[in-house]
């Protein structure tokens, strides 16, 4: 009876760092990474209420931009510490409050694991996607298929789900820090 206990409890441990790993091992690896994306959004009983795509691009320490092409033009942009959301269509450029970020998913893609504070821990494996939540209430899980990351869920402040998948990730691939530069026309408007 011993034997079959310590087999199931080293079965046990054997997945719990192997799932850990998995979390660890992906935002371990890379410094610099870029992906496609589209974003869906449900309201609190799974209705669509709208859905986005565009690209983006991360380099560690604390610099990204997620450009959204379709429904609109819209970048947001982090680069020497300051952030910025810009909106091409109506030629405006506002700086957001960094705080902003502690909450959401783009805070876990630009901080290494070995800086946090604490883990995501694996809650769930379904339909092969094994999800790792960042936080006790399930507000922001990430979701891995083969060692490799495809989606985000976060939920918002009004309930509603965000859906996030991934595709054409490439991981370390050469982004300059000259791509994550404020450059805007003469006609923008700038709000600080």
């Amino acid at each position: 009876m011993t034997a079959k206990y310590l087999l199931v409890l080293a079965l046990c441990y054997s997945s719990f760092v192997y799932s850990n790993s998995e979390f660890s091992h992906f935002f371990n690896s890379f410094n610099t990474l870029s992906a496609n994306y589209h974003q869906q959004t449900y309201d609190e009983v799974g209705v669509p209420l709208g859905s986005s795509s565009g690209r983006l691009k991360f380099k560690r320490p604390a610099q990204f931009l997620w450009h959204a092409t379709t429904p609109t033009n819209q970048t947001l942009l982090l680069s020497n510490n300051e952030l910025w959301l810009i909106d091409y269509e109506l030629e405006q450029a506002s700086m957001r409050p960094m705080h902003e970020l502690q909450n959401t998913p783009l805070y876990w893609l630009i901080t290494q694991p070995s800086q946090l504070k604490t883990m995501p821990k694996l809650t769930d494996k379904s339909q092969g996607v094994h999800w790792y939540s960042a936080d006790d209430k399930n507000l922001i899980k990430f979701g891995f298929k083969n060692n490799h990351l495809v989606l985000i869920s976060l939920v918002n402040q009004l309930g509603q789900e965000i859906i996030i998948n991934f595709t054409n990730i490439a991981i370390n691939p050469d982004i300059t820090n000259d791509e994550f530069n404020l450059v805007l026309e003469d006609s923008f408007d700038i709000i600080r």
